[in-house]
């Protein structure tokens, strides 16, 4: 069996991603929760807030996508998030926090 990487839609509390989110870019990561920058791509909280990564977006996921398999192996509780819906989600909640 090969197994591959696919998009899988599930319902999901937005807020929790939100605040548990390690959103990594080409060399580091920041924390969704203080914004904290500069954040290896081993780490499973944040340094400055002590948030726990429950979730990792990738802001280019193409360049990123070799990595994935060695991270899931590593850490199997972490759940991978699209970056752009990770985007439309937030923005979302909000407009809705806003108008609420």
């Amino acid at each position: 069996m090969v197994n591959k990487f696919i998009r899988v839609y599930q319902e999901i509390d937005i807020q929790d991603v939100k605040t548990h989110s390690l959103i990594f870019g080409d060399l580091s990561g920041n924390c969704s929760q203080c914004k904290a920058i500069s954040i290896k791509l081993s780490a499973s909280q944040c340094p400055e807030c002590q948030t726990t990564f429950k979730y990792i977006a990738f802001r280019n996921m193409k360049s990123h996508q070799a990595k994935v398999h060695k991270i899931k192996a590593e850490r199997p509780s972490l759940i991978l998030i699209d970056y752009d819906d990770y985007k439309i989600a937030t923005s979302i909640s909000k407009a809705e926090e806003l108008f609420g």
